[in-house]
């Protein structure tokens, strides 16, 4: 266990109960991780707080320290490593990508999995080093993992959220393409989340590709969507 892991893990301990197995929550999330009793709000105030006062830590020292959380028992401190890199400067953000390959290894259902891959770091790091994760997406779309063919999805949400980028929206489209046809929720969901996520900057894109393709894709992602067009929300409100 890395060192600054053991200092988290003090720190996070602290603040929380012991931890809990086969709960509802934890079928909720898709973990069979046992999970330590304390908020998401209070992980983010630890991580904050922490990363604040080491800011001297290299990409190098950030990946060794989020390598071991991702490896730890529990799916707090695999959910601690994504809130963390949030909370990372510009410089400790440049590691190579290809480590996502490693941790999605160690990570089970769409909490663990969406807490890594969708937060801040996607939204500068997937386009700044586009040459680098373009392969590595599309490897992801193809494995025979399900938590690596749901981060082929979702590590595309922020990014295209945030603004227009033209080369990540082909891949995204490519990527929704090759796993359409998944009955599994974590894929069903993963592309109405995607497609969702380029309403504002890809709209022209995302209507011609519902029209193209409302037979094939999941029911849930064209509902959602659709919806998504229209009210701006993913679901319609019914007034009485």
């Amino acid at each position: 266990m890395n060192r600054h892991h053991k200092d988290l893990l003090k720190l996070i301990q602290d603040q929380a109960g012991t931890p809990t197995q086969h709960t509802f929550l934890d079928s909720y999330l898709g973990s069979s991780h046992p999970r330590i009793a304390i908020s998401v709000p209070a992980l983010r105030q630890i991580a904050g707080t922490w990363m604040k006062a080491h800011r001297d830590l290299s990409a190098d020292d950030v990946v060794a320290l989020l390598s071991s959380l991702i490896t730890g028992k529990s799916y707090t401190e695999k959910c601690m490593a994504g809130i963390l890199l949030d909370y990372t400067t510009t410089g400790q953000r440049e590691f190579d990508p290809a480590i996502f390959d490693t941790w999605l290894d160690h990570l089970e259902g769409w909490a663990e999995v969406d807490t890594l891959c969708t937060g801040k770091y996607t939204i500068k790091g997937l386009p700044s080093q586009w040459k680098e994760w373009k392969p590595l997406v599309t490897r992801f779309a193809k494995s025979d993992e399900i938590q690596k063919r749901r981060a082929s999805l979702v590590l595309f949400c922020a990014p295209l959220r945030a603004g227009k980028h033209d080369p990540l929206a082909t891949v995204a489209f490519q990527n929704i393409d090759k796993l359409k046809g998944e009955k599994d929720i974590l894929i069903t969901k993963a592309i109405s989340w995607l497609l969702r996520s380029m309403e504002k900057h890809h709209r022209t894109l995302v209507e011609e590709y519902i029209e193209e393709n409302k037979d094939s894709l999941p029911k849930i992602a064209v509902r959602e969507t659709l919806a998504k067009l229209t009210t701006g929300r993913k679901t319609r409100v019914t007034r009485k």
